[in-house]
Order: C-alpha cells, then structure tokens, then sequence
C-alpha cells in the first residue's frame, strides 16, 4: 500500500498536502514555507501527523492530538506545539529558549486584525524554525533544550493590533 505521510502540512496559503520531501529535501521545504510568513497575508505555516497516511488526499481533519504551528514573519515568529501534557490530554505550549530575559514582551501578528504577546526567548526568525521544524518532523516532538509555556486556552491569547 503507497504511504503519503505520515507528516502533512498547511502552507503559508492556507494549502494542506502531504509533506513527503517530493520536490525538495524535507529540511529546505520547512526553511522555504517558514521563509513565505511575511507577517501581512501570510501568517501561519504547520504540520503535524496525519491519521490516514495510506489516503492520497489530506485535509486539517486529518490532524491528530499533536501539531507545531508558527505564526509571524519570516524575521520574528513564535512556535506553538500541541503535545500530551502531564495528564496525558493535549495541552498547547509556546516554545521559547531556555534562556532569561528582561526584554519587554513582543507582538507578533497571526493575522489581520490580532497578535500574540510573547518573550523575547520565545521569538524565531525562518531559519532558527526551520531547525525545530526539521527536529519535530525527526521526531515526533520537541525537548531539551526548549522550554514550553503551556497557554491558558480559557483567556484569550491575542490582542487587536
């Protein structure tokens, strides 16, 4: 039986397909799709596993409990993961360095109208998302030596910009 995944992707233009490393290797596709966030239009780039990956066609249904997500530009983005929190249910995390800061909070559009706050050790640019990109397509999931924020769905998480 032909495997199309198990990865699958929503570009930059909201398409969803199969990221299987067809037309490029699978590192410079995620650096390509992360480089095309350009913070007006283009706002968001995710994968995640696909339950079906027997089945020629993928949608965002598809998506299991897991997924990264990025949202901004090409030169500030933050990096969301849904993964199994210590309860075992899924639990969405903002990915930041483990490092301190004393910078004031940035704001990073994810669409037209909102942004996000985050801190400065949770802000990448393409290339510094394409690394943890590359390693969660690898892996499965991120660790060491990321730190995870794990978000209050229940408020709110963006503001008018």
């Amino acid at each position: 039986m032909t495997r199309y995944g198990p990865y699958a992707e929503t570009t930059p233009r909201g398409q969803t397909g199969w990221l299987d490393g067809a037309r490029r290797p699978v590192p410079e596709h995620l650096r390509l799709m992360l480089g095309h966030l350009d913070g007006d239009g283009k706002y968001t780039y995710s994968i995640w596993r696909a339950t079906n990956p027997e089945s020629i066609i993928v949608t965002r249904k598809d998506a299991g409990d897991t997924f990264l997500q990025a949202a901004g530009s090409a030169s500030a983005m933050t990096i969301e993961i849904r993964k199994p929190g210590p309860d075992g249910k899924g639990r969405l995390y903002t990915v930041g360095r483990d490092v301190a800061t004393d910078k004031a909070a940035i704001l990073i559009p994810i669409n037209d109208k909102r942004a996000v706050r985050v801190s400065a050790n949770e802000v990448f640019s393409a290339d510094e998302a394409a690394a943890i990109f590359t390693k969660y397509h690898e892996t499965g999931t991120l660790a060491e030596p990321f730190v995870f924020r794990e978000l209050d769905l229940s408020q709110d998480q963006s503001v008018a910009r």
